[in-house]
């Protein structure tokens, strides 16, 4: 994760399907963005668990669930864990 060494909280994690390919791009409070997260998962179920999971690893818990905005587009909220 290169969010500049440090951990915001808290983020918004944006996942985007186009054909096979999941792209994941996060939202920090100031609005700034990091696509540093290379999604593996082809398909949108897949890549929210691996997303979860990742940053689950990193120190980050969900904040509430993901969100449907379009066919192709999720999102969901992380903040840091305590």
């Amino acid at each position: 994760m290169s969010i500049y060494n440090e951990k915001p909280s808290p983020i918004e994690v944006w996942l985007t399907q186009e054909n096979m390919e999941v792209n994941c791009m996060m939202v920090r409070e100031d609005e700034s963005t990091d696509t540093s997260l290379d999604v593996m998962s082809l398909s949108m179920r897949g890549a929210q668990r691996e997303v979860t999971g990742a940053l689950i690893e990193w120190g980050y818990k969900p904040d509430g669930r993901w969100v449907q905005e379009a066919d192709e587009e999720t999102w969901r909220r992380f903040k840091l864990a305590t």
